[in-house]
C-alpha cells in the first residue's frame, strides 16, 4: 500500500513542555496514551464444557431432527452446530442483530443464510439454511428458538445416548498427541460439524487431523485397502499430500444416510496417520473430558464484550490484535512544536478528528493501530487514514502507473499536494477502477522536501456485503474536505 513508510519510525519523542523536570523522573511524551483495559475471555475449558453438553437436535424445531454429527443436527430446512470457530475476524465480516437480548451475527450468500451466536470469543452456536434456500426470516425465527433454550441450557442436554458427544475433536486430538506444541495453529474441517473435528496446521513438529461425523459405513462398497489398524478393520487411502485412515465406531442412531460413526484421521504419512488413529482408539476407550464446570450463562447480552477489542476497534478489521481507542490530547499552539513529534501516531487522530466527524459524521471514530491513526465506523464500507510524518517527502508516492492512477498535483489550503487513486485494472464493466483514494500534502509548500501530512480513504465490502459486487467509492473524494480543514486549522 502506499501508506507503508518504510523504515521504523525514530524512537526519540518530543516532551511535553520547556522545563527540566524532577531529577530522574521521565516528562510524559507529546500524545502518549494511557492504557486501556481490554475485556477478556471466558474460561476455555468451561466454554468446550459447555458446547459438549449441548444437545444440537433440541435447538431445532419445524420437523424431524437428524443428527448429523455429535454435536450438529438438521430439522426443518435448518442445520444447528454447536461449536462453531466464529473469531473476531469472522463476526467482523457479519451483521451484528440482536434477539431476544443476545448478541448474534448473520449474513447471507451463495451458502445461504448463516448466523453465529457467540459463546466466547472464539466460538459460537451456528445455524444455516440450505445453500438454495436464501430466506433469513426462517434462520431468524430458528435463531430465535434456540436463544429461548439455550437460556436455559441444562433443559436442552445432549442425551447420553448420542455417540461421542462427551467429546470434542481438539481435545481428543490434544490427547491422542500427548498435548499441543505451543506453536501449533488448530484447524476445523468439516463444513456441520466443526466441533467435532481438529487438526495442526502447518507445524513442523506436530501432525495430524481427526473428523467424527455421522455417515454411512465407510467399509461398504469397492474398498481398495483395508487394514487392521489397532482394533479396528479401516479403510487406507492416499490423496492431497495425505494418508487418510477411516473406519466405523458403531452406529449411530440417526437416519439411514447417517447411520454409523465415521472417524477419520489424517497424517502426512500412512505411519503418522495409523499411529495416531491407534492413539485416538485408546483415548476414546479411556474417559471423557469433564463437563462438572460448564459455562454459564452461554449467551452474551446485547452490550456484553464479545471480543477483545477494546471501543471502537470493534470495527476495526484487526481490532482485537494491538489496537487502541484514541483518547484526546492538547496539542502545542505552534505547528513546530507538534510536528516535531509527529512519530506518535495519536498527533494524527488529534490534528484530523474535527475534520473527519464534520466531513463524515459521529459515526466515524478514530482508533490507533500500528503506525496509524484510522477512522472506522459501524458498516465496515469505509476506513480512513490520516498520518504526519516529518521523515518522507510526498512527493515519492504514487509514481507507479502499475500500481496507482489518477495522480494530479494540486494544491490544499495553499499548499502543495498530491492526489492518486489505486488501479484495479480487473474492473468489470461500469464497476469502479479504484477503491483507495490519497492526498498527500506538503506542510512546507514543497512536495520535495521531507514531511507530510497524508490521508487516506479506502472503500471497503461492508458487513454482511456480496463481495462479488463492485464497492462504494462515492465518498472516498470527501477526504478533500477533510485535508483541507487540517492543512487550514493547523499548518501556517
Amino acid at each position: 500500500m502506499a501508506w507503508i513508510r518504510g523504515v521504523a519510525a525514530v524512537a526519540a519523542m518530543m516532551l511535553v513542555g520547556g522545563c527540566a523536570g524532577i531529577a530522574g523522573q521521565a516528562q510524559p511524551q507529546l500524545g502518549a496514551q494511557p492504557k486501556v483495559a481490554h475485556p477478556t475471555d471466558r474460561d476455555e475449558n468451561a466454554v468446550l464444557a459447555g458446547l459438549r453438553k449441548l444437545d444440537a437436535c433440541a435447538l431445532l424445531a419445524g420437523g424431524p431432527p437428524v443428527p448429523v454429527g455429535p454435536h450438529a443436527c438438521s430439522a426443518g430446512g435448518v442445520m444447528a452446530a454447536v461449536g462453531m470457530d466464529s473469531d473476531f475476524g469472522r463476526r467482523w465480516g457479519m451483521n451484528p442483530t440482536t434477539i431476544g437480548g443476545t448478541k448474534a451475527y448473520w449474513d447471507s450468500g451463495e451458502a445461504g443464510c448463516q448466523m453465529d451466536i457467540p459463546v466466547s470469543f472464539k466460538w459460537a452456536v451456528y445455524l444455516r439454511t440450505g445453500a438454495s434456500d436464501k430466506n433469513c426470516d426462517k434462520l431468524r425465527a430458528a435463531a430465535a428458538t434456540a436463544i429461548a433454550k439455550l437460556g436455559n441450557p441444562d433443559a436442552v442436554a445432549v442425551p447420553a445416548s448420542r455417540p461421542f458427544a462427551n467429546w470434542d475433536g481438539c481435545t481428543l486430538l490434544e490427547k491422542a498427541l500427548g498435548g499441543f506444541d505451543a506453536k501449533t495453529k488448530l484447524r476445523h474441517d468439516l463444513v456441520d460439524s466443526r466441533f467435532d473435528t481438529c487438526g495442526v496446521g502447518e507445524s513442523p513438529a506436530q501432525d495430524g487431523t481427526i473428523d467424527i461425523t455421522y455417515a454411512t459405513d465407510p467399509l461398504s462398497g469397492n474398498i481398495p485397502t483395508r487394514r487392521q489398524v489397532g482394533d479396528k478393520t479401516a479403510a487406507i487411502s492416499t490423496g492431497g499430500g495425505a494418508c487418510t485412515v477411516l473406519w466405523g465406531a458403531g452406529p449411530s442412531g440417526s437416519d439411514q444416510e447417517h447411520d454409523t460413526v465415521e472417524i477419520d484421521v489424517r497424517g502426512r504419512t500412512c505411519d503418522a496417520a495409523v499411529a495416531l488413529a491407534v492413539k485416538a482408539q485408546q483415548v476414546l476407550a479411556g474417559p471423557p473430558p469433564s463437563n462438572d464446570k460448564p459455562q454459564r450463562p452461554l449467551l452474551y447480552g446485547t452490550n456484553d464484550p464479545d471480543s477483545a477489542a477494546a471501543g471502537a476497534c470493534v470495527d476495526f478489521q484487526h481490532g482485537d490484535v494491538d489496537c487502541e481507542p484514541y483518547q484526546p490530547i492538547t496539542l502545542p499552539s505552534s505547528f513546530a512544536d507538534w510536528f516535531a513529534g509527529s512519530d506518535q501516531k495519536s498527533i494524527s487522530c488529534a490534528i484530523s478528528v474535527d475534520a473527519v466527524r464534520e466531513v463524515y459524521g459521529d459515526a466515524f471514530k478514530p482508533v490507533l493501530q500500528g503506525d496509524f491513526c484510522y477512522y472506522v465506523e459501524p458498516t465496515h464500507a469505509v476506513l480512513l487514514r490520516i498520518d504526519v510524518s516529518k521523515q518522507f517527502r510526498p512527493g515519492d508516492y504514487g509514481n507507479r502507473p502499475d500500481l496507482y492512477a489518477n495522480v494530479q498535483t494540486t494544491t490544499v489550503s495553499g499548499k502543495q499536494a498530491k492526489t492518486f487513486t489505486d488501479s484495479f485494472k480487473a474492473a468489470k464493466p461500469a464497476a469502479p477502477t479504484y477503491h483507495e483514494y490519497d492526498v498527500y500534502v506538503s506542510p512546507f509548500n514543497d512536495l520535495a522536501k521531507d514531511g507530510m501530512i497524508t490521508g487516506q480513504a479506502e472503500a471497503t465490502v461492508p458487513r454482511g456485503g456480496d463481495v462479488t459486487k463492485p464497492m462504494d467509492v462515492s465518498r472516498l473524494h470527501d477526504l478533500d474536505r477533510v485535508m483541507a480543514k487540517i492543512i487550514a486549522k493547523y499548518v501556517p
